[in-house]
Parts: structure tokens; C-alpha cells; sequence
């Protein structure tokens, strides 16, 4: 097993993950950066209608191997004043 970091940011915050988590593989470390950013932005799904929140994916030796992004949109009559309302 391989020990990934999840690096978390947006534009208010960024979190450094400094204990990692162990992985089978790369491919195991991109399902968890994914599911990572999905639950994340789960919380508050508005949020992320006007930026993008960004998982950063490094390795043992701390070189960025991935990252992956999720920026929601709305569309639709009245839409943006939807998603800028909450």
C-alpha cells in the first residue's frame, strides 16, 4: 500500500493533509480524491456554484501525482438567483 495526501482548497480556504491516507493504488487514490471532493461539496452545494473546490493528490515523496476539481453550475430561468441566494 501507498500513502496518498489530500490536499483540499477553494477559494476561502485550502487544508494541507499533512497524515495521508494509504491506497492500493493510483487508481484507488483518485476514487478517494473524488469522493473526497463530492462529499465536500455535498455540504454546500451553492458554494461551489461560484468557484471551484480542487483535491490535490501528492505521494510519499510529496510530488503531485493528480488533482481533480468540481465546479456545479445551475441553469435555467432564474437560476443564478437560486444558487446566489443560499
Amino acid at each position: 500500500m501507498t500513502r496518498y495526501f489530500f490536499d483540499v482548497s477553494d477559494a476561502d480556504f485550502s487544508a494541507y493533509d499533512y497524515d495521508g491516507t494509504e491506497c492500493s493504488d493510483r487508481n484507488a487514490a483518485l476514487e478517494e480524491a473524488l469522493r473526497t471532493a463530492c462529499e465536500i461539496a455535498a455540504d454546500k452545494p451553492q458554494k461551489y456554484t461560484r468557484g471551484k473546490l480542487q483535491v490535490r493528490v501528492r505521494d510519499e515523496s510529496k510530488s503531485v501525482v493528480f488533482s481533480c476539481a468540481i465546479e456545479l453550475s445551475v441553469t435555467g430561468h432564474g437560476a443564478s438567483k437560486l444558487a446566489t441566494a443560499a
